[in-house]
C-alpha cells in the first residue's frame, strides 16, 4: 500500500530537503522510490536515512511539490535516532535508515528499516478537499509524465471539490498550486 507523506532527508552537510514522496508502507519495512535525478534521492545514498512523516495538513504538500520557500526549511525538530528532522506538522512519523539501494532507472527503490516511531497529535484525516490537494500536488509533480490537456481536466475537477469542502489551509494550497501550474505550462519560471 502506497501512503503519502512528506520525507525529510539531509545532506551530507547538514541541509534539509523536504520533498512529498508516495512510500510502500510497512510496519518495520518502508521502501521509497525518489527518481535517481532528485534531492532526495542523493540524501538517501549519502547519509542512508530520512524521515517519514505523516500529516493532515496539505499545504506544506503543495508547498513541497512547487519548490515554495516555505518548504525549503520548514520548522522541525530534530529526530531522536537518526541524523534528520521530524516536521513539527506531523501527526506521527517514522525514522528510517537504508538497508539497500537498487538505482536502476529510471526510479529508484530504496528499502529502509524502521529504528524510530513518534507522534505529535492525533491524526484529523482528510476530507475530500484534502484528498483533492492532494492529488493536485502529485500532478504539479508529474507535468514532465501527464499531458497538459489531462491535467487541466484534472485540476478543473478537483477545483470544484475544494470549493465546495475547503478550509482557508486547503484553498491556500489548492490556489499555490494552480499559480504553480499555470506557469509550468506557459513555461514560465515558477514564482
Amino acid at each position: 500500500m502506497i501512503i503519502e507523506s512528506l520525507l525529510t532527508s539531509i545532506d551530507a552537510s547538514g541541509t534539509v530537503n523536504c520533498a512529498p514522496m508516495g512510500v510502500e508502507w510497512g510496519e518495520e519495512i518502508i521502501v521509497i522510490k525518489p527518481f535517481l535525478e532528485t534531492v532526495t534521492f542523493r540524501n538517501l545514498r549519502a547519509t542512508g536515512a530520512a524521515v517519514v512523516n505523516l500529516t493532515d495538513d496539505v499545504l506544506l504538500f503543495a508547498q513541497a511539490a512547487t519548490g515554495h520557500p516555505a518548504a525549503v526549511a520548514p520548522a522541525s525538530v530534530p529526530a531522536r535516532v537518526v541524523r534528520g528532522v521530524v516536521l513539527e506538522i506531523a501527526a506521527s512519523w517514522r525514522e528510517v535508515e537504508v538497508v539497500t539501494i537498487d538505482d536502476t532507472p529510471p526510479r529508484s527503490r530504496i528499502v529502509t528499516r524502521v529504528v524510530h516511531r513518534g507522534t505529535h497529535r492525533e491524526w484529523l484525516g482528510f476530507n475530500r478537499a484534502r484528498h483533492a490537494v492532494l492529488e493536485a500536488a502529485i500532478l504539479a509533480t508529474r507535468t514532465h509524465l501527464i499531458s497538459p490537456d489531462e491535467i487541466r481536466r484534472d485540476y478543473q475537477r478537483l477545483r470544484i471539490i475544494v470549493d465546495k469542502t475547503a478550509g482557508p489551509r486547503e484553498q491556500e494550497a489548492m490556489a499555490l498550486l494552480e499559480e504553480f501550474l499555470r506557469r509550468r505550462l506557459a513555461g514560465e519560471p515558477a514564482a
